[in-house]
Formats: structure tokens, C-alpha cells, sequence
């Protein structure tokens, strides 16, 4: 089995792995081994997503506070990061899902999956530059049909999510 680079850029790099089976390419995002996601629901009952735009579809989607957890950084800590930097809000309560493989034919990052019940809004978003960020506040009541009659798409893993914390 042979394992090589075959270019990379400022924060990606694409491998390839070749056996006497043939070759398969996959994605490394550099420095990066974990990424953390965070469903968010307020005092009082909505869940808070987020508009997004995302450079590989040209177009702004729906997901959750998402980010790359920082070397040496704990994945609590990250998501506790992340969803204040993004949304502006804090959790009390932070509760580990699961964690997984969002796209084990493309990547080997492994992602951490939490729940933060009752957030409290403590200040302003505080965006990377290439951030273009929009909060939604969605009663969790209606977030399905939010999802399925919206004109943008939307990130799968908020199903997983609200499907994960009903057996909460």
C-alpha cells in the first residue's frame, strides 16, 4: 500500500492510496483530526441555526455552530467555542451525543455531536472574516417543517441531531 500527497493548499491537502486493488483519493484537511457540531435550543423551546454560505455550493445552506477543534484543544471546550463565536450564545448545560465519520469516503476527520439545552445569549457574534453568518430562531415544534418547506438547503446532520436528543 503506498500513501502520498498529491497537492495541497493553505488549509487542505488531497492524498491517495494505492493497493493492488487500485486507488483511492480522499481529503485531509491539515492540522485538523476533529470537528465538533452543536444543536442549540433556547429557554424558550427554539432551536437556533444558522444561515451560512458555503464556498464549495455557491450558496448560502442551513446548518448548526460547527468548527475544527484546535490541536490540543479539548471538544467540550471547542463546542462551548463555537457556538458563542458563531451565535453569540452560551451554554450552561452541554450534553456529548456521539460522535462519527460525516464523510468517511471523502475524509478521516471524526466529528463530536453535542446538545446544548437552554442557551442564554451573552453578546455578539464574533465571525472569522470569511464567516457570512445569520442566526434563525426556529420553534423546535415546527423545525422539521421549517427544513422541509425551506428554499435552501439544509446540513443532514440537524435530523441526526433532533433525532439523537428525543431519546434524551
Amino acid at each position: 500500500m503506498k500513501r502520498e500527497a498529491i497537492c495541497e493548499g493553505e488549509f487542505l491537502r488531497l492524498r491517495s492510496e494505492r493497493n493492488a486493488n487500485g486507488v483511492w483519493e480522499w481529503v485531509q484537511v491539515k492540522n485538523y483530526k476533529k470537528s465538533v457540531v452543536v444543536l442549540p435550543i433556547t429557554k424558550d423551546g427554539k432551536v437556533l441555526l444558522e444561515k451560512q454560505y458555503r464556498y464549495p455550493v455557491r450558496d448560502y445552506v442551513i446548518g448548526l455552530p460547527s468548527g475544527l477543534v484546535e490541536d490540543g484543544e479539548n471538544v467540550e471546550d471547542c463546542a462551548r467555542r463555537e457556538l458563542e463565536e458563531e451565535t453569540g450564545y452560551v451554554a450552561g448545560d452541554l450534553k456529548f451525543l456521539f460522535s462519527g465519520y460525516l464523510c468517511p469516503g471523502l475524509t478521516n476527520m471524526v466529528t463530536y455531536y453535542f446538545y446544548a439545552p437552554n442557551v442564554i445569549k451573552k453578546g455578539k457574534m464574533n465571525l472569522e472574516p470569511l464567516e457570512d453568518i445569520e442566526i434563525i430562531e426556529v420553534p423546535i415544534d415546527d423545525i422539521f417543517n421549517f427544513l422541509m418547506k425551506s428554499k435552501l438547503k439544509f446540513e443532514v446532520n440537524i435530523l441526526s441531531l433532533l433525532e439523537a436528543i428525543s431519546f434524551l
